[in-house]
């Protein structure tokens, strides 16, 4: 007799499966059901729906009617002092409007001076903040080292390695050696600059509370302060407004990898009394206390050292808050006096700021500008063009003179000099201005708009560094009356908020 008998059906399933078919129905099922998971997700993902505050305020030009803030005043340019010229500045609009001057210890004294006696030259030292990486005296302005109070998070994290730098900066300070070889070899005052940005926003509410538009910009900006004042009668300063030049960001990977905008620091950008309170608003507890950090902290990941800039940064937070940048370019200007493309786009709209601004440009602009204040309306493209002129000369040797609205002579024209160039520009209406690069490049650059350029010598390039390249520049002075006369400012084009240059 066999001691073990073969079991008919498993022990462990219940009676009621014992049934072969209902086995197999069971089996059939769970392959279906697998096969129906794996197919889901394998799925085409549904796109990210953009919440509204997502989407970049885009409105047409307009024509609104502003009016000057400053005094009447009747100047010749070059022949007063800073103290005459002030005397028209419109100190009540600073009881709402807070300027912001963010510099470093290592900036460039001849851009820092030429900003005190331009741009931030009405201000006294109650009315402006400076933000720097040293606590330091300039001129009669107190500059504050903004990174000295940070949590000792950034200074621990193995991120910020650049802390290391500022430590030692502090240190030299300290030992009485700054200004020397040892700092300008040894503290890259940029690497710090990215730290500013948020600690920024902090203290200068905290000085300042409730200002309707805090105005930050930096050592080489200029800015038209009665245009800028005019420009903000048109924005309610309780909503959130962040305004500024657009540039390219960071890309949001919860949202659709949507490419997203900051406002370039260094043309400067305005941030609304609404926008700075989104900003710094903190969640509470049931009893009052703070449930959350401070915004320099909460957002602290964000700076590290391979961060390229602290503006950057900036905007990713005031989008992750919900606050997209209105881009206003051209009238917040990323140009230099001498690049910018004078053309429909750059004439009939006021200029607000400038970036990139040299000394000697600050200076002179701030004195013009003042022997302007005649006129009611605001300055324009235009009027700027009339300050420097570009293109009074036929042509320089050793000058670049540009490169927007750039095109090419006709194929069938044989140009092998700037003689040449020269000429085929004078054939062509649409041609203003043109560029020949010479020696080795023999190439012919004929330009559509207006620009002054800058000296530049004959150069290397090239991998092998053999290729000699020199410049002639030359401006058409029949083209540039012709199209002079059909640019006719009759309304002034306050250039509504797009983003459509960085996109």
């Amino acid at each position: 007799m066999a001691l073990f008998r073969k079991l008919s059906r498993p022990l462990l399933l219940p009676p009621t499966l014992h049934s072969r078919l209902l086995q197999n129905i069971i089996l059939i099922a769970s392959c279906l059901i697998l096969l129906l998971f794996f197919l889901y997700n394998l799925r085409e993902p549904e796109p990210t729906q953009l919440l509204p505050y997502q989407i970049y305020p885009q409105a047409n030009d307009s024509i609104h009617h502003t009016v000057t803030e400053f005094l009447p005043i009747s100047v010749q340019p070059g022949t007063d002092t800073t103290r005459e010229l002030c005397d028209s500045f419109p100190k009540h609009v600073l009881t709402r409007i807070q300027p912001i001057l963010k510099t470093g210890h290592g900036d460039n004294k001849e851009k820092l001076n030429a900003q005190m006696d331009s741009t931030s030259a009405c201000f006294t030292p109650d009315e402006l903040i400076i933000f720097s990486d040293l606590d330091e005296k300039i001129r009669n302005h107190h500059a504050i080292d903004i990174l000295a109070h940070l949590p000792s998070s950034h200074y621990n994290a193995t991120t910020f390695k650049m802390w290391e730098e500022y430590l030692a900066q502090k240190e030299m300070q300290a030992n009485g050696i700054l200004d020397t070889e040892a700092q300008v070899k040894h503290i890259n005052g940029w690497a710090l600059d990215k730290f500013k940005f948020l600690p920024m926003m902090e203290r200068a509410w905290a000085m300042k509370p409730n200002k309707d538009f805090y105005v930050f910009y930096e050592t080489d900006t200029y800015i038209f302060w009665d245009n800028l004042f005019r420009f903000l009668q048109t924005y309610n300063p309780d909503a959130n407004i962040y305004i500024g030049s657009p540039s390219p960001g960071r890309r949001d990977p919860k949202r659709g990898d949507q490419g997203t905008l900051f406002a370039n620091g260094g043309p400067g950008y305005v941030i609304s009394r609404g926008a700075m309170k989104t900003l710094l608003q903190r969640a509470t507890g049931p009893y009052g206390q703070y449930t959350d950090d401070p915004l320099s902290v909460k957002f602290s990941y964000l700076n590290h050292d391979d961060e390229c800039c602290g503006d950057s940064v900036l905007g990713w937070v005031l989008w992750e808050l919900g606050i997209p940048m209105h881009g206003h370019w051209p009238m917040f200007s990323d140009y230099g006096l001498h690049d910018i493309p004078f053309n429909d786009q750059h004439w009939c709209q006021p200029l607000i700021t400038l970036h990139k601004t040299s000394p000697k440009d600050m200076v002179d602009l701030f004195s013009w500008e003042f022997s302007q204040r005649k006129s009611q309306r605001p300055l324009l493209y235009s009027d700027v063009w009339e300050f420097h002129k570009p293109g009074t000369v036929p042509a320089r040797e050793n000058w670049d003179g540009g490169r927007f609205d750039a095109f090419e002579p006709p194929p069938e024209a044989v140009i092998e000099s700037s003689k040449q160039c020269s000429h085929a520009c004078g054939e062509d209406p649409g041609c203003l201005q043109w560029k020949w690069e010479g020696r080795d490049r023999g190439k012919c650059i004929l330009l559509g708009s207006l620009q002054h350029g800058r000296a530049r010598k004959a150069e290397k390039e090239g991998n092998d560094k053999e290729t000699w390249v020199d410049y002639t520049s030359g401006w058409v002075e029949e083209h540039i009356k012709d199209w002079r006369k059909k640019q006719q400012c009759d309304v002034v084009k306050w250039v509504g908020a797009s983003v459509e240059r960085k996109f």
